[in-house]
């Protein structure tokens, strides 16, 4: 995965047109984010790199400082297939390369299979044959 897939680019589109100078301030002093206040449109534009942030971590955050997203049936859906997506790569960001990979699951898989050879009968049981 390159860096260009690592870095954001999120729209986020508040409730109130007075709150978007003041969450795009929150955002830039608690986080360190590159944000686009957009107060005509009530809309934020968030710039940031996705393993040290990610919208699950920077929407309860705004929540909790008192910002409101607007509840609209778009933004609702917007935010959690970008929540979906952020976390499936994170989980890939934590995986190792697709041949040592693949090598790692095929060698568990492997491990987990009863093979031809294998006797269930009790170490004790053996002895006494």
């Amino acid at each position: 995965m390159t860096a260009a897939d690592t870095r954001k680019c999120r729209t986020l589109h508040l409730a109130d047109t007075q709150q978007v100078e003041r969450a795009a301030v929150f955002l830039r002093q608690q986080f360190g984010l590159q944000v686009l206040a957009l107060p005509q449109l009530s809309r934020l534009v968030l710039h940031y790199e996705l393993p040290q942030h990610s919208l699950a971590q920077l929407l309860p955050a705004l929540a909790a400082a008192g910002f409101r997203l607007a509840d609209s049936w778009w933004q609702r859906a917007y935010c959690r297939l970008i929540g979906y997506s952020e976390a499936v790569q994170l989980d890939n960001l934590e995986c190792p390369d697709g041949a040592a990979r693949t090598r790692e699951l095929y060698c568990r898989l492997y491990q987990q299979h009863p093979h031809g050879d294998h006797d269930d009968t009790p170490d004790e049981l053996r002895l006494e044959r």
